[in-house]
């Protein structure tokens, strides 16, 4: 469970930056509106029930639910090109922070930031039916 200090840490790097109405701590959680380009609203939690800041937190979108790609398929699954990991109750998992990159500096903050690409991608994929890997290549500059 995340310390009361971390907690201030964490709620006030969001707070400078994001509306306190677009997202809400818990002890367990963080639960984050994250609205896209095309306007389109998700919801994203943040698991911080582990040992956060020391183990990469899960993350996942909640609503909608379940998300789908282009072609119908589930998302549930783990896929290296859709940078998704084995998703929970009904919600995608997004792979947001390798362990290798992950360190207890890194804020929940950050988190989002990764996720919100994540979620542009996701859109231009549900337009194009490349996977979200393209977009990480040089081949999509």
């Amino acid at each position: 469970m995340i310390s009361q200090e971390r907690l201030k840490i964490e709620y006030a790097a969001m707070a400078a930056i994001f509306p306190t109405k677009q997202f809400k701590f818990f002890s367990d959680k963080l639960i984050f509106a994250v609205q896209t380009n095309s306007r389109k609203v998700y919801t994203v939690k943040v698991d911080l029930s582990g040992n956060y800041p020391y183990e990469v937190p899960k993350v996942f979108i909640t609503n909608p639910h379940p998300l789908y790609t282009k072609n119908g398929q589930s998302m549930l699954e783990p896929s290296h090109q859709m940078h998704t990991l084995r998703g929970e109750n009904g919600c995608v998992r997004v792979c947001h922070y390798g362990q290798i990159d992950w360190h207890p500096g890194v804020t929940c903050y950050q988190v989002i930031v990764k996720v919100r690409v994540w979620l542009e991608m996701y859109e231009a994929h549900l337009k194009t039916g490349r996977p979200l890997d393209y977009y990480l290549t040089s081949a999509a500059y």
